[in-house]
């Protein structure tokens, strides 16, 4: 289940990067998830090349979400997105938003889910920026 949500967001951000074009380089991503089921927030920064060619095809490093999931846009303005998404293979349900630039992005994404005998909600928030040229 947390694969399925984690896979989904990336999906979702990496349409949120071709809406922006975001601008290839070294960027740090930072990643938070917190859940009253989890006893503190979880933190994952990752730092990751993001190459012209990943910029118009942001799947090849992000991963795809599980083939149930549904994202439907909500709305967007000059530097936001935001969503819904359903997975109903897994019972989740979700929406959040994304804010760019291109140089920032930050994002928050709430899910909940209520399948298999458990129910959870987490919230993500995610922030990341550009550090500079690639270093490779």
């Amino acid at each position: 289940m947390l694969r399925t949500l984690i896979g989904s967001m990336l999906a979702l951000f990496a349409a949120c990067a071709l809406a922006q074009q975001m601008e290839p380089g070294e960027w740090e991503f930072t990643n938070t998830m917190s859940s009253p089921m989890l006893p503190q927030p979880q933190t994952m920064t990752m730092k990751k090349c993001v190459t012209k060619d990943d910029v118009s095809d942001p799947t090849r490093w992000q991963g795809k979400p599980e083939t149930d999931c549904k994202m439907t846009p909500k709305g967007k303005t000059g530097d936001s997105f935001s969503w819904e998404m359903s997975c109903p293979k897994s019972g989740m349900r979700g929406a959040g938003m994304v804010r760019y630039g291109k140089g920032t992005v930050e994002s928050e994404t709430k899910m909940s889910s209520s399948g298999q005998g458990q129910s959870f909600d987490m919230t993500t928030r995610m922030k990341g920026r550009r550090l500079g040229p690639c270093k490779s």
